[in-house]
């Protein structure tokens, strides 16, 4: 059942699901043919029934003038009614016996044409009116003096019958109106018709119909061949590469076709899976730096333990001296794992972005590293006072450029930092200015990666300015470094402007 459900779910079933609702408009029109066909034929049987009543009429009033039943009139007027209708009008007198036939010379207008090639099977109507029905089974049909609605118009009461047979044309209506004379009845006028105009008409109509789904059926075939071939096959594709990603396989390259959303779904994709592969690089490659950054300390944890454990602890001096590298190697990588935790903070933040008061962060952060030997300026020309953004990251990239210009300025020297840019420019920039020895250039594309320090013997973890550029590519920015030798360094936080 699973499967039956889930092979109904698919989109190529669903596009031939819909496209199959457009048959149901020529099908809807052979019901309404056959709606149709049961109006035609009540409408030929009223035609019928008006007929006879004319005639009777004229051959009532003929009677009334006194002639006779068999009257030659009576056989010029029925030959008159009769033509160009295909109507077979007979007067019976009592005893059942046609004394007049319009059909006495054959057909008035001659024989029915040919039927069309393919005729609706001959069946019996479904005229409300129509209670009786004869099937010819080879027999031949009864006299009329024994047929059931002549037996009743005698009797004074108007009757119909249908008959059948199996050669063209295969229905006819029969319709017998009781002539009265004085009150009394005098014979009666009998009516026969065939179905052939009716059915020739539902011919054209159904054939017309059939064409109509013949040529739906193509073109909904075409239509879900086309709907399958462009939206189905890609999204296929596309779940077989996401199946083979969600395995773990590496080295799948994602599939990009069809068009409009179908292939923005799939250049979305890819670049999903191109940065969730860069994503894996950057854990393994943080794997691989914090190992190493760990192992140093690590390592001289276990030979100061070893040398402690092998009567060194046994030597005052020697005992303190190994105390004191293990505590400062566990100093070191206390701060490491505060780092870290900082940097993990920063890079897997879920919180929104929020609207921040620049002026009063950047404030705190020049108040809190500025002292009176190392004092920190602010100088203010950007256009705008609010940023969006997350305000402890962005405090924390600060403070650790401050950190960074403090140590590195020589004492007296004041750090500067400006604030300028807003609309019409896409930025606003934090400019971060020390007057210390600058960065070499060759180290310069170095500095911004995760445990790269020249600060080692200063406590330097190596993070600080990788926190940096953490925020800044967080917020949709970037940090900038412009460094002279012997002149200093300008730092640059540089985030998007809001407008």
């Amino acid at each position: 059942m699973r499967k039956i459900l889930h092979a109904l779910g698919r989109i190529r079933v669903r596009l031939l699901a819909v496209n199959l609702v457009a048959l149901l408009v020529p099908a809807l029109g052979l019901e309404f043919a056959r709606i149709h066909e049961r109006e035609l034929l009540d409408a030929l049987e009223r035609d019928m029934s008006n007929q006879a009543v004319l005639v009777r009429a004229f051959v009532e009033s003929s009677l009334a003038g006194g002639a006779g039943l068999d009257n030659p009139e009576h056989q010029r007027v029925l030959l008159s009614a009769a033509r160009r209708t295909r109507t077979r009008i007979r007067l019976v007198d009592p005893s059942g016996v046609a004394v007049a036939d319009s059909h006495a010379d054959g057909p008035p207008e001659g024989p029915e044409p040919p039927p069309p090639y393919v005729l609706p099977r001959p069946d019996v109507p479904s005229l409300d009116v129509v209670r009786e029905v004869w099937v010819d089974r080879g027999e031949r049909w009864p006299d009329l003096a024994q047929r059931p609605e002549i037996q009743k118009a005698l009797a004074g009461t108007k009757a119909t019958y249908t008959r059948v047979r199996g050669r063209q044309p295969g229905v006819f209506l029969f319709l017998a109106e009781p002539v009265r004379k004085d009150g009394a009845v005098r014979g009666a006028v009998y009516v026969a018709r065939s179905t052939r105009p009716v059915l020739v008409e539902l011919y054209r109509i159904r054939s017309g119909l059939i064409r109509v789904l013949a040529v739906a059926v193509l073109f909904t075939g075409f239509v879900t061949l086309v709907l399958a071939w462009s939206i189905s096959r890609p999204l296929a594709r596309l779940s077989r590469a996401s199946k083979r990603i969600a395995a773990g396989e590496r080295g799948v390259v994602v599939p990009i076709g069809g068009g409009g959303e179908i292939r923005e779904l799939g250049e979305s994709f890819a670049a999903m899976k191109e940065r969730l592969d860069a994503r894996m690089r950057y854990i393994s490659e943080f794997a691989a730096d914090v190992a190493h950054e760990f192992k140093s300390p690590l390592t001289s944890i276990r030979g100061a333990a070893e040398l402690l454990g092998e009567g060194a602890a046994d030597e005052p001096e020697a005992r303190a001296r190994f105390l004191n590298n293990i505590e400062l190697d566990v100093v070191r990588l206390d701060r490491l794992v505060s780092r870290l935790l900082e940097l993990s903070r920063i890079e897997a933040s879920a919180d929104a972005m929020a609207p921040v008061d620049l002026p009063a962060l950047v404030t705190r952060a020049t108040e809190r590293a500025s002292t009176p030997d190392q004092p920190v300026t602010l100088t203010w020309e950007a256009t705008v006072d609010v940023v969006l953004g997350r305000a402890t990251d962005l405090e924390t990239a600060l403070i650790n450029l401050l950190d960074n210009a403090v140590r590195f300025s020589p004492p007296g020297e004041p750090v500067e930092v400006t604030v300028r840019g807003g609309p019409p420019s896409r930025f606003i920039a934090i400019d971060v200015r020390d007057r210390g020895p600058g960065v070499p250039s060759a180290i310069r594309p170095r500095i911004f990666d995760r445990f790269f320090t020249t600060d080692a013997d200063r406590d330097g973890t190596g993070l600080g300015l990788a926190i940096v550029k953490s925020v800044a590519e967080a917020h949709g920015g970037r940090v900038l470094v412009d460094s002279k030798p012997g002149e200093g360094s300008t730092f640059t936080l540089e985030l998007p402007a809001r407008r």
